[in-house]
């Protein structure tokens, strides 16, 4: 029994070595692939119902069938100096699942959503425009592009790092201040912070505090935290340690609090506050975020102007709050190897396919817009920002109807032709609310006949800009 147990412990050993090895001898090779400016981590994320699974598993499809994708505006594709494209998965992420995405888009469905990280490698072999020795051919290049997914409401908890308890109670009161019919909202104000409180009570205060966030979404909010409890399961281990926002905190006084029993509802819910913040935020923040030098941000503009001002301005405060998490800088040749920076981003306004090509610049400003209403919020260095309206799949084309042009294209109601009023171009005023007409997005389905898995053309609306906003800069 002994000598087994040895045995056991020497192979368990060897394994922790061999991996060890493995992984240091990938983090060296993606250093100095780094350090030679060939490889770059994207992360790629959005709200829910932006489109991101379909997104990443379109760009995907784009790059690895080159030849016979429309990508006029990525340069190294348009002057045929694209060679080959290699996916694989990332060590330390689950593989994003481009071919169940891929096989969803030929049966004519959306692919599911991903509600947690994954990621791929995408190698990409090219012809190099120029060499650095004068009368010497250009050679092949590679660069290697980690593509990280995960939900955008992950990123609108990071501001959660820098807030107290208590600081978090106070916005949450001052956003819920337009919710005050919704049953929850109105719970939170009968709570006496100071009380005792039974683990049932509390489980059951989370699971009502769960319902009112899935509301907010169905609601058309974007800015709702914690945001990462919009995607757990019911025996998630977050449900572990419960807690919620108590809008009532800020009245009693400090010495109130300090005399508080320990089973207090305000101490149980600091104390597992800081715990999700310990286990799920920083790691996040530390393990995946600060990785990314280029980030790419989908927004569902469509939607959120569809459903109000309410829903509009919230979607602003999102954005605001994600610009002030990022860490901005140029990707110096020392700070590419030691702790990278976001130095590009990419706001792309999705599902541009629902509108007439005429209003797709509006819907690519009113972004920019957006964009900078929140940048006045926060503080940057050196960061290049650049906004896009696309389709990363184009399900929709055009018609004629009664004199005008329309969209026409495949519904979860049938075939049916699709028409909008004139959409803005900049953040709407009080006189566009007031004078706007209401009209119905239809969800959309993919447009037939497809067949990816032979490496057909998958139509789309500028994601080749896209990829040249993001990659254009790497194919020298």
């Amino acid at each position: 029994m002994r000598s087994h147990s040895i045995k056991a412990s020497l192979k368990n050993t060897r394994k922790k070595a061999k991996d060890l090895a493995a992984n240091t001898a990938d983090s060296l090779v993606s250093g100095m692939d780094r350090l030679l400016d060939r490889r770059i981590c994207l992360g790629i994320t959005g709200f829910s119902g932006s489109g991101k699974t379909t997104m990443i598993t379109s760009l995907i499809h784009q790059l690895r069938y080159y030849p016979d994708a429309a990508l006029t505006a990525l340069p190294p594709a348009l002057q045929d100096r694209l060679l080959g494209v290699e996916l694989s998965p990332l060590r330390d992420l689950p593989l994003f699942p481009y071919q169940e995405g891929a096989n969803a888009l030929d049966r004519e469905t959306w692919p599911s959503a991903t509600r947690q990280e994954s990621g791929c490698l995408l190698e990409i072999k090219y012809r190099a425009r120029s060499h650095f020795i004068p009368g010497k051919k250009p050679g092949v290049g590679r660069l290697f592009l980690e593509i990280h997914d995960y939900p955008g409401e992950w990123l609108l908890d990071l501001p959660l790092l820098e807030m107290s308890y208590l600081d978090w109670c106070q916005q949450n009161r001052q956003l819920s201040s337009s919710l005050l019919e919704d049953p929850f909202v109105q719970k939170l104000q009968t709570l006496n912070p100071l009380e005792p409180v039974d683990d049932f009570t509390l489980n059951a205060l989370w699971q009502q505090q769960l319902d009112f966030l899935k509301r907010c979404q169905q609601q058309g909010m974007s800015l709702i935290q914690p945001g990462r409890l919009l995607h757990i399961a019911p025996d998630s281990p977050e449900s572990a340690f419960p807690f919620i926002p108590l809008p009532t905190l800020l009245e009693p006084s400090d010495e109130e609090k300090a005399n508080a029993p320990d089973n207090a509802l305000y101490r149980i819910c600091e104390k597992n506050y800081q715990h999700y913040l310990n286990q799920w935020v920083k790691p996040f923040y530390k393990n995946t975020f600060q990785r990314v030098d280029r980030q790419l941000v989908l927004i569902d503009v469509l939607r959120s102007l569809n459903q109000g001002q309410e829903a509009l301005d919230n979607l602003r405060l999102s954005l605001t709050q994600v610009l002030q998490s990022f860490e901005y800088g140029s990707n110096s040749l020392i700070r590419r190897l030691i702790q990278p920076r976001v130095d590009r981003i990419v706001f792309a306004a999705s599902k541009i396919d629902q509108v007439l090509p005429d209003q797709h610049e509006q819907v690519r400003s009113l972004t920019a817009s957006l964009v900078r209403e929140s940048q006045r919020q926060a503080t940057f260095n050196e960061v290049d920002i650049r906004c896009e309206a696309i389709a990363s799949v184009r399900s929709t084309s055009y018609t004629d109807h009664q004199g005008q042009k329309v969209l026409k294209g495949n519904t979860e109601d049938g075939p049916g032709l699709l028409m909008h009023p004139p959409l803005p171009e900049k953040y709407p005023d009080s006189d566009y609310w007031k004078n706007s007409k209401s009209w119905q997005l239809r969800r959309l389905l993919p447009p037939g006949g497809l067949d990816l898995h032979n490496g057909s053309r998958l139509p789309h609306i500028r994601l080749d800009s896209v990829l040249n906003d993001l990659l254009g800069d790497k194919f020298l």
